[in-house]
Order: structure tokens, then C-alpha cells, then sequence
């Protein structure tokens, strides 16, 4: 069933179950016993127009209509209603009479005996002394008469009105909200990774407009799934079919090598650096793929600082070519349970990008922050920095920064993947901002765990 149905269906539910308690619970309230009710009401409002009538036809017989008209508003509807007829059996407003009181008058006129002529209960004549004259109430026929009229009535009303439509809208809100907020965790799962998740199960038989989002959504997660899963088997197939060949060609290079004239070894020391290039981008690309089909990792206690030193060291000793350095700073101990393996490429990654792009000169500042809950691996470099709709993406495989405003344009590769593919493993983050002042800061994230 559609919403608008739903909604429209609730709507009436709240207005035919808040007026039938209200009529139920009305029945516990007292009588208001001045009047103000029922055949009490109508009986006191006839007795004040009779008495002023009286006077009137004592006083000038032809003006009484006059006055009446003059001085009472008697139609209360639909809580009374008062009519004066004259003597000629029409109302003195003007008014039309309702066939009900047509009938009763009819009924008086033809009995012998006014006071036993039969009435519906709802309806009171009065005739006594009045010259002619009749006057008729007719009690208000509606559900809710004897609730506005008592005493509290209509706060009892009101009061159960709000009662049922809360609970009606509550029943209606957690409807429709809990299977949005099972798409909203299934949303949340999706975006960090797991396309494992369906919510089509979790709505049962409903075949209303969330069911219907909740398996459309199955069905592109399938999709998003495949096409993954598409790419990551293309990439470990390609990689491993380009490994023979590149196998031979170094083969080939090295008999090349051994036949060659000594002054056309420059050209081969080139090609065997190319191979060795094509060889490491082959490897990583394999390292992605493995990265990818792992679901869990191993853990051990490592003690970050010393893991992170050794990269720090390591990266130096290439960094003083071009008169670049790296500082590191934080505890003297941080000790967690991590894969040592792949956290420690991860930052390797990290350090040797930034080392790669920071200006010649200038220094990468390593900096670890430990805290109760995390520990922040900090990496700022002095470059040109990267394109704001671009750091979201940099962490993708071979991710190209076209953009002729910054000279780390073109820096598409793969290590940053495997960066970010390993941190988050650990269940960890890994983020790119950009420095006030020019370069970038990547900060890792690892979260504590026991």
C-alpha cells in the first residue's frame, strides 16, 4: 500500500477513534446542572423567550413578533435550535422549519389534547398563555452534543484527540522510519567498503515504496559488487599474464648485456631501471588485488614509533640527493596490536609520496599522536599540494590529478591504494588535507585495540 493511503487512512483512524472515546469517556463526566446541557439547555432558553413573549402580548400584542426578532439570536446550531411561530404557523425569523418540527406541530394541531400529542425526544413545544404562539426547541442531533456541553468536555476531547493521534503517528513514524534506518546502516556499511550487505530481507512482505527502495538497493550493491569484483580479477589477470613476459625480456636484456659493445650499455642499464619499474608496478598491483580479497588481518603487539623510525631512516638516506629531510616526532613508545606488514608499507607509501613532491630543500614532518582511543600518524610535506575535489580520490588505483594549476598533476600510482587499503583493514582511516601555506598532510589513523 502506497504512503498517500497510508497517511490518508491514519488521519481517519485518529478522528473516528478520538471522537468515539471521547463519547465513551463523556458518559464518566458530570452534568453541568445549570442548564447548559441537553434538554436542560433547550428548556431554559424556551422558559426565557416564553416569559418575555408573555410580557410582550400583555403589553402590545401586534409588536411581539417584532421584539422577539429583535432581541433573540436563536439559532445555536447545530448545539439548539429555537423557533417562535405566530400565529399563522411560520417561524418569526423567517426561517425554514425542519420537516421534523413541521410534523410535530402538525401533530399538536390535530390533537385534542396538546399536553399527550407524542414528540421525538428531541424536540420541546411550548404554548401556555402565549396567544396563538408556539414555541419549539430542538435539541442539536450530532456525536459529540453531550461532550462539548458538560463540564470539561471539550478538554476531554481535545486531551484524547492528541493522545490517539500521537499514538497512531507513532505507529505510522516507526513504520516507515525503521526500515529507513536499516537502509541507513546498510548506506553506512556500503560507503566503508562492505557490498556484501542487503536490506531487502529486513522488510519482509511489504511491497510499498521503501520495499521497493530497499531492493533496488540489493540490486546495485549487486551491481557495484560485480563491476569491483570485475576490475580487481582484471587487474590480478593482466598482472600475472604481463609477469612472463616480462621474465623474458629481462632474459633477453641480460644476454644483450653479455653480447653488447661497451658503449651501448647505457642504453641497456635504461632499459633494465624500465624493467625494474614495470616489475615493482606489477608487484603492487598483485599486493592491491590480495589486499582486496582480505577481509581480516593478523595482529600483534608492534610499537609504532619504532616501525615508523626505521621508514623515517630508510627514507632519508634517498631524500639527501636532493637536499630533503625528515623529522620525526612523538613518544618514545606507543605499543598496539597492528600487522606490522602491512602498517608499515602503508607509511612507507605515505613517506615516500611526500618525500617525492616535497620542494627540493624543505623537510617532511613525520609527527605521532597517541591518545586514549587512536593513534594518528601525521605526514606533512612542503609540495604543491593537490586540487580540493581531488583529495577524496588520490586513494584510488592510478587516480591521475589532471590539473594544470599544480605540479603533482599526473601523480596517478598505485601505493596510495595499498595505503589506504591497508589502514583500513585495521578499520582505521587514512585522509588527505591540504596545509595552510602550500603541501600536503595525510593523517593515518589506527585505532587501539586490546
Amino acid at each position: 500500500m502506497r504512503f498517500f493511503w497510508r497517511i490518508f487512512l491514519s488521519a481517519w483512524i485518529i478522528i473516528l477513534l478520538a471522537t468515539m472515546l471521547t463519547v465513551w469517556a463523556s458518559g464518566w463526566l458530570p452534568d453541568a446542572g445549570n442548564g447548559s446541557s441537553g434538554a436542560a439547555a433547550v428548556d431554559r432558553l424556551m422558559t426565557l423567550v416564553a416569559r418575555d413573549l408573555r410580557r410582550q402580548l400583555a403589553t402590545d400584542p401586534t409588536g411581539a413578533a417584532d421584539v422577539i426578532t429583535r432581541d433573540y439570536a436563536l439559532d445555536f446550531y447545530p448545539l439548539l435550535q429555537i423557533y417562535v411561530l405566530g400565529p399563522d404557523g411560520r417561524d418569526v425569523h423567517g426561517r425554514e422549519l425542519p420537516q421534523d418540527v413541521v410534523d410535530a406541530v402538525r401533530t399538536r394541531a390535530g390533537s385534542p389534547d396538546a399536553v399527550s400529542a407524542p414528540l421525538p425526544r428531541h424536540l420541546h413545544l411550548r404554548a401556555d398563555g402565549l396567544g396563538g404562539y408556539l414555541v419549539v426547541g430542538r435539541e442539536g442531533r450530532f456525536p459529540l452534543r453531550g461532550v462539548v456541553t458538560r463540564p470539561e468536555g471539550r478538554a476531554l476531547l481535545l486531551t484524547l484527540l492528541l493522545l490517539v493521534s500521537a499514538a497512531v503517528s507513532l505507529a505510522l513514524a516507526r513504520f516507515i522510519v525503521l526500515p529507513v534506518r536499516r537502509l541507513h546502516l546498510a548506506e553506512k556499511k556500503v560507503a566503508g567498503g562492505d557490498l556484501t550487505v542487503r536490506v531487502a530481507h529486513t522488510v519482509g512482505s511489504r511491497t510499498d515504496d521503501i520495499a521497493w527502495l530497499a531492493r533496488d538497493f540489493d540490486v546495485m550493491t549487486e551491481r557495484v559488487d560485480a563491476l569491483l569484483q570485475s576490475r580487481h580479477r582484471l587487474l590480478r589477470d593482466v598482472s600475472h599474464e604481463l609477469r612472463s613476459p616480462l621474465a623474458r625480456l629481462q632474459a633477453l636484456l641480460s644476454i644483450a648485456r653479455q653480447q653488447a659493445d661497451p658503449t651501448e650499455t647505457g642504453q641497456i642499464d635504461r632499459m633494465e631501471t624500465e624493467l625494474e619499474r614495470l616489475d615493482e608496478l606489477i608487484g603492487e598491483i598483485l599486493t592491491y588485488s590480495r589486499l582486496e580479497a582480505q577481509e581480516d588481518v593478523s595482529r600483534r603487539p608492534t610499537d609504532i614509533v619504532d616501525l615508523v623510525q626505521n621508514i623515517v631512516d630508510d627514507a632519508s638516506l634517498e631524500g639527501q640527493a636532493s637536499a630533503k629531510e625528515l623529522n620525526l616526532q612523538g613518544p618514545a613508545r606507543c605499543v598496539i596490536d597492528v600487522d606490522s606488514g602491512l602498517v608499515q608499507r602503508a607509511v612507507e607509501n605515505v613517506v615516500r609520496n611526500a618525500l617525492k613532491y616535497t620542494g627540493e630543500g624543505t623537510a617532511v614532518d613525520v609527527r605521532i599522536v597517541d591518545d586514549a582511543r587512536l593513534v594518528r600518524i601525521l605526514i606533512d610535506d612542503h609540495g604543491p599540494g593537490v586540487p580540493r575535489e581531488a583529495l577524496g580520490k588520490i586513494f584510488e588505483p592510478f587516480y591521475r590529478v589532471e590539473d594544470s594549476r599544480s605540479t603533482r598533476a599526473g601523480s596517478g600510482g598505485i601505493g596510495l591504494a595499498i595505503a589506504e587499503r591497508g589502514i583500513r583493514l585495521h578499520g582505521g582511516t587514512i585522509a588527505a588535507h591540504n596545509r595552510e601555506g602550500g603541501g600536503l598532510r595525510i593523517e593515518i589513523a589506527l585505532p587501539r585495540m586490546s
